[in-house]
């Protein structure tokens, strides 16, 4: 029986090692659009990290360097990283053997007639084990949590993306609203002049009533959006203080009627490299997810294969503590232990890490045709924006040269009411879509930059 052991085992060794073998799957290659095939020093944006600078505003870098260090919600995805951290440092450990050191005291009493003794019993040792990693089952499970400890560093890179964008997106809003407000009050300085003009030709007689209900009319409306402009601004700042984790965002109306209107932008040149869209932490997220799934799988794998352990102990005792060392009995021991009938527990665990697995697969190729499509969404929306903006901008020219000769002529009394109500209209609906036009241009080159951004940005290097 023995011959024959010798002969099987390492067959069987060669065997189950090879059943191990396990290889995490790999997603298909994506065909990309057009906009991501070219190369490196043609790339529109290489994974600008601290991509807020691009709009020269240093108060907007100080509020997202502020944010990096005090949001809260990035606070907690470092909590949890640092448990992750922890999780793959502990298990790391089963590489190494245990060590463990004992010591006790033991009394007994006993009787026999009418006799009695006592026995005091030191003892003290050390014992240690040691598990061989034969089938890579401590090698999986480590990886595993390596891997899991990438993805949560990867979702804070996200997150703080997120943040930073959030903080843009509300402090040029109040950039934008404080510019609509100023347009808005131009607006209306300029129809009340009108106004006053068309009530001095009605105390004349030479229009009649309607045409000051009228211009009043359009004057209110002037004052409605002021409202609403005035009430958009107050949000903007509380998304402020938001983003930020402070309570507010301590700007007085003062402060916030002096800041500078939106920023003029360039058309971008070039194009988006494949390799950006890569390295964006979203798809990193789940790539590294993908990874800790296939070693998930590989450690299911394992643990239905012996486990061999090898343990030792040194031990000794006496009745006095001091010659404990003196008498002591050391042991070297070696156990296999394989599993036989556990009512298939092991083999549904390694069909459910599989399908966790074919699962990540999925979702990374889903993750990167997402990310594909925000880059190339952020990028029609700039260039629609930028289109829009030059139209607007030749339409406002026309109609305001319109006005002006429509406006001369009404106080000529050789065009009516009518045509110069609808030339002020034109004017003042113009300018209002030319500034939003300009807000949405800025909007989507925020999501340019976030959407291609790779988040390795830190607090200290935020602002500078």
């Amino acid at each position: 029986m023995t011959a024959t052991l010798r002969r099987i085992l390492p067959c069987l060794v060669i065997f189950l090692t090879a059943c191990t073998s396990v290889t995490t799957k790999q997603p298909e290659a994506i065909a990309l659009g057009p906009v991501f095939e070219v190369t490196s020093d043609e790339d529109l944006l290489q994974g600008e990290n601290a991509w807020w600078r691009e709009f020269n505003d240093a108060e907007l870098s100080a509020w997202v360097a502020a944010s990096l260090a005090q949001n809260y919600s990035l606070q907690a995805a470092r909590a949890r990283l640092d448990q992750s951290m922890a999780s793959w440092r502990s298990s790391r450990s089963d590489y190494y053997p245990t060590l463990d050191a004992n010591v006790g005291r033991s009394r007994t009493w006993t009787e026999s007639g009418n006799i009695q003794s006592t026995n005091n019993q030191w003892n003290a040792g050390l014992s240690t084990s040691y598990e061989v990693d034969l089938w890579g089952s401590i090698g999986a499970s480590s990886a595993q949590s390596k891997y899991t400890s990438f993805s949560r560093e990867a979702s804070i890179r996200t997150l703080a993306n997120t943040v930073a964008g959030q903080v843009a997106t509300a402090w040029l809003g109040l950039r934008k609203e404080t510019q609509m407000l100023a347009l808005l009050n131009s607006q209306q300085q300029r129809i009340e002049s009108a106004l006053k003009v068309v009530q001095g030709r009605y105390q004349r007689g030479q229009t009649s009533v309607t045409d000051v209900w009228q211009q009043q009319q359009l004057l209110e409306s002037i004052h409605a959006d002021i409202i609403t402009s005035e009430g958009q601004r107050s949000i903007y700042r509380q998304q402020l203080a938001l983003w930020a984790g402070v309570g507010d965002a301590a700007l007085s109306d003062e402060q916030m009627n002096q800041l500078a209107p939106l920023p003029p932008l360039n058309l971008l040149a070039g194009r988006v490299g494949s390799e950006a869209l890569k390295k964006r932490p979203d798809v990193e997220v789940a790539f590294y997810d993908l990874q800790a799934a296939g070693a998930g799988l590989a450690a299911a794998v394992a643990n239905r294969y012996p486990r061999f352990t090898l343990s030792a102990s040194y031990q000794g005792q006496d009745e006095r503590f001091s010659n404990v060392l003196d008498n002591w009995m050391a042991s070297l021991a070696g156990s296999l232990v394989m599993p036989l009938i556990d009512g298939g527990q092991r083999r549904a665990e390694v069909e459910r890490q599989r399908a966790l697995e074919t699962e990540a697969v999925a979702n990374y190729q889903q993750t990167l045709l997402e990310a594909a499509q925000e880059v190339q969404e952020a990028l029609i929306s700039e260039q629609q924006s930028a289109a829009l903006v030059q139209s607007l901008t030749r339409q406002l020219i026309l109609s305001k040269q319109t006005e002006a000769i429509q406006h001369s002529s009404y106080r000529r009394g050789v065009a009516g009411f009518l045509e110069l109500l609808s030339v002020q209209q034109d004017v003042l609906t113009l300018e209002t879509r030319l500034l939003e036009a300009r807000w949405a241009q800025v909007l989507a080159r925020i999501q340019l930059y976030k959407s291609v951004s790779h988040g390795q940005f830190t607090e200290e290097g935020a602002s500078q």
